[in-house]
């Protein structure tokens, strides 16, 4: 008798670290994922973003006008139909005066960007930034839809709105003004 008791003694203990370590890895799991934030869902925060400009400058959410709506269109600088979305902002320019308009492409795009900047004359455009993305925005935000993409955050930077492919300018109004 003492013989068996001494073997489940000795199966308890090896077991039960194993079971603290699964517990423990379940745990951990958990906090993980009540932590992370769903950044594509409506009502969520803006994610942290720094993305540089054609000139190398490199510039974060606090770089952008406070207390104004921001719009975000995430493009491909080789897209058509981020070009012709870019040329309905040029446009209607005026009706984005109280609101932030930056279209970011992916940091691997940025050899073409000129390409995109001369067909589309966005640099004759000073109130409309475009940058490259250096802070993983498009991976947490991109729905993989269709491009462009466009964001729309209200003025406390909470997502209240997403477009996806060529968006006229009447259905955009309403969130920016």
């Amino acid at each position: 008798m003492p013989r068996n008791l001494l073997i489940v003694a000795c199966l308890l203990l090896t077991t039960t670290p194993g079971l603290a370590q699964k517990s423990k890895r379940d745990k951990s799991k958990k906090t993980v994922s009540t932590t992370e934030q769903n950044y594509k869902a409506i009502g969520a925060n803006l994610p942290p973003l720094k993305f540089y400009r054609r000139d190398g400058v490199y510039l974060t959410e606090k770089d952008l006008k406070k207390d104004a709506p921001l719009i975000i269109m995430l493009f491909n600088p080789t897209c058509d139909h981020c070009e012709d979305q870019t040329r309905l902002f040029q446009k209607h320019l005026g009706i984005f005066t109280n609101s932030t308009l930056l279209l970011m492409a992916a940091d691997k795009m940025g050899p073409y960007l000129g390409y995109f900047v001369n067909n589309t004359g966005a640099d004759n455009f000073p109130s409309l930034q475009i940058g490259l993305d250096s802070s993983e925005y498009i991976n947490k935000t991109f729905r993989y839809e269709s491009l462009p993409q466009i964001n729309i955050y209200d003025k406390q930077r909470k997502l209240i709105k997403i477009f996806t492919g060529l968006t006229p300018i009447d259905s955009l109004q309403a969130y920016i003004q």
